[in-house]
């Protein structure tokens, strides 16, 4: 018997769905503590505040729900326990530095320049702690660039810039920081010190990369163990970003063969190694391209909107037809991934019945 400790937040929440009940999007933890308990593992739910740091964690997978708290100032308090877990030897799933780089563009952007070095150089991504810092380099490669803040969701804080002047004026907002009495102080300092050297009042980090032409919008493939579930998702009118459109399909690909983008979610999910991820992919007429991943607390409405998921068979993709029961599919992934096979039903796992969301 595997013992598997899950961390819910403050609210009692863990994970999301594209379900909300009383203002909470959370997967329900007594499901899936029965999911895991039924495949014959021992689990232990318990919040973020009530953890115990001298416990024996070595071994133990831990699952664990990230946040999304304006100031990301929770989620912070998170990674300084997870990173704790993981020190002790536990299996976090995901591993740290994806929970790192959830609503963290700059590290994520660090992870794919490691795990995807060609990919990154088609986009020469460059990362600035400071506006300073992008007013002194020098820029290669095309115009338009594409600015993005390390923080915020979908496409919040994401602008192109058409020349460098455009460039230097959007990031010096984005990257603002400081309250009006630091401000004021640092001023009085460059006025009346000889020879100051500036502190600077832009440090909210950001990356700077290639704007790449072409992308009528992008797909969202979420990757849940054997499953992957995809949506494509036309950009806003008039806009270059898909993130937030609502103007998304199921069925339709925007001309992509499917196989095709199947074949290379399944490449750069195989590479990132964790049980779930969730791929913006998009397509320019040649090239696949990956936007950004994220590997937990993402949403789920791709996977419990659709009618089917595909899967790897026989050498091709067979499309399976089933509505998502997204709290069975969850368990059955984490299962696999630790190498623990469930029982051989047609999901693996015992689907119970519930209310229709309708």
């Amino acid at each position: 018997m595997t013992r598997i400790l899950i961390l819910t937040d403050y609210r009692g929440a863990f994970y999301s769905t594209a379900r909300t009940r009383h203002g909470l999007c959370s997967m329900d933890v007594g499901r899936v503590v029965r999911q895991f308990e039924r495949a014959g593992h021992q689990v232990e739910v318990t919040g973020f505040a009530d953890l115990n740091l001298a416990a024996d964690v070595h071994g133990v997978p831990v699952l664990y729900t990230s946040s999304e708290d304006p100031g990301l100032l929770y989620k912070s308090w998170i990674e300084d326990l997870v990173l704790a877990l993981e020190t002790a030897g536990a299996r976090t799933l995901p591993p740290h530095r994806f929970l790192r780089a959830h609503h963290n563009k700059v590290l994520m952007e660090a992870l794919r320049g490691q795990l995807f070095p060609k990919e990154a150089a088609r986009l020469g991504t460059r990362a600035f702690g400071t506006y300073e810092e992008l007013e002194r380099s020098a820029l290669d490669g095309r115009w338009p660039k594409v600015i993005k803040s390390a923080y915020g969701a979908g496409s919040d804080y994401v602008a192109r810039a058409a020349d460098r002047a455009e460039l230097l004026r959007l990031a010096r907002a984005m990257s603002r920081a400081g309250s009006p009495g630091e401000t004021a102080r640092e001023y009085a300092r460059r006025l009346l010190r000889r020879g100051h050297h500036p502190w600077s009042l832009h440090r909210r980090k950001f990356v700077v990369q290639e704007f790449v032409p072409g992308l009528t919008g992008d797909f969202k493939v979420l990757r849940m163990g054997d499953r992957y579930y995809t949506l494509y998702r036309r950009n806003r009118p008039g806009d270059f970003r898909a993130s937030g459109s609502g103007d998304f399909d199921f069925q339709d690909t925007g001309g992509v063969d499917r196989e095709a983008l199947l074949d290379y979610a399944e490449r750069v999910a195989e590479t990132i190694g964790t049980p779930l991820v969730s791929l913006d992919i998009g397509f320019d007429g040649t090239e696949f391209h990956l936007i950004e991943f994220q590997c937990l607390h993402f949403g789920t409405v791709t996977a419990e909107e659709s009618t089917h998921y595909h899967v790897r068979r026989d050498g091709g993709w067979a499309r399976v037809a089933e509505r998502c029961d997204v709290e069975a599919v969850f368990c059955e992934a984490i299962l696999r991934h630790l190498g623990r096979r469930p029982a051989p039903d047609p999901v693996g796992l015992t689907v119970e019945s519930r209310p229709s969301k309708h």
